[in-house]
């Protein structure tokens, strides 16, 4: 298929373009900075700086949109919080518009959400129907971006929105920045570590992509976490044990909250989510348990 992405230059964009070109898709990398992510992608694969670039008469079988400024990349000021909505939601309402003026529709558009989308819920068990439990400002980003796809539907397209959890892996996201921590022995528990973390390998995560890029008939709404979130307490003691390393710092929530403001709630906040859509038709984890993940990616960091 010709496939279009947006994120492709990011942790889990480069993961999945090397998979689809080793499925044999021809790639269209929407990228701002076309020449720097070059490196990191493959040969074959087409760069663009703006959707624009792409003729309406252009064949595109298939979109998938991870575009997304980092939510951790400074605190949430008025303009931070800005950049986060127009990085997910305006890039999605380009794409709508591209979608628009192709002569001939895609068939699927596989657009990028998180678990985010249920705010803060405690220790409630949550699932694909299930409702937010706080409206913050995280479950304000994912509905604006996930309701910012769905005028696809009404072109033809199937649409897929996919919830992503905390990925894990050894070259990129929140396994990146912890392990030379932990090495170091400087690992530590935030706040009072019950809030919940719900979590999914790289690996995973990318069957996850391509699954609702490649198969005809899945479509919706699908958690892309394993089926066994943890709390952060569990998170971190494991780490630290696969590492031979102590547990014993922690992180007051008061520190973090006057260090980070509003975004302290990705931290000392969580959700407990599980992939039932996922279970339900019959896809089945490499990696469904934190200790199994956590030792794929620390054999392969070593190796």
């Amino acid at each position: 298929m010709n496939i279009l992405l947006t994120g492709g230059s990011g942790f889990i964009g480069r993961h999945l373009c090397r998979r689809l070109a080793a499925h044999g898709h021809h790639l269209i990398i929407l990228t701002r900075k076309p020449r720097r992510v070059a490196r990191g992608l493959p040969e074959e694969a087409r760069l663009v700086s703006s959707l624009d670039d792409i003729a309406d008469d252009e064949i595109i079988d298939g979109i998938v949109n991870l575009a997304g400024e980092s939510l951790f990349a400074g605190r949430w000021s008025r303009r931070r919080k800005e950049v986060l909505l127009a990085s997910r939601v305006g890039v999605t309402q380009d794409i709508v518009s591209l979608v628009s003026r192709l002569e001939r529709k895609p068939a699927v558009l596989v657009s990028g959400s998180a678990v985010g989308f249920y705010g803060d819920a405690g220790n409630a068990e949550l699932t694909e129907d299930s409702s937010a439990r706080k409206k913050d400002f995280g479950y304000r980003l994912c509905d604006a971006w996930e309701q910012a796809a769905r005028p696809v539907s009404r072109q033809g397209l199937r649409l897929c929105l996919i919830r992503t959890g905390i990925v894990l892996g050894r070259d990129g996201g929140m396994l990146k920045q912890l392990l030379p921590l932990y090495k170091l022995g400087l690992g530590a528990k935030m706040g009072d570590g019950n809030q919940w973390l719900s979590w999914v390998h790289i690996d995973d995560m990318v069957a996850i992509l391509v699954r609702a890029l490649e198969t005809p008939g899945i479509e919706g709404v699908f958690n892309a976490c394993a089926p066994a979130p943890v709390t952060q307490r569990e998170f971190h003691q494991l780490l630290a044990s696969k590492l031979h390393r102590p547990a014993l710092l922690r992180v007051p929530a008061t520190a973090l909250k006057v260090g980070l403001g509003e975004l302290s709630g990705m931290l000392l906040g969580g959700q407990r989510v599980y992939p039932r859509r996922l279970e339900q038709q019959g896809f089945l984890f490499r990696y469904p348990d934190l200790a199994s993940a956590v030792d794929h990616l620390i054999s392969r960091k070593k190796a």
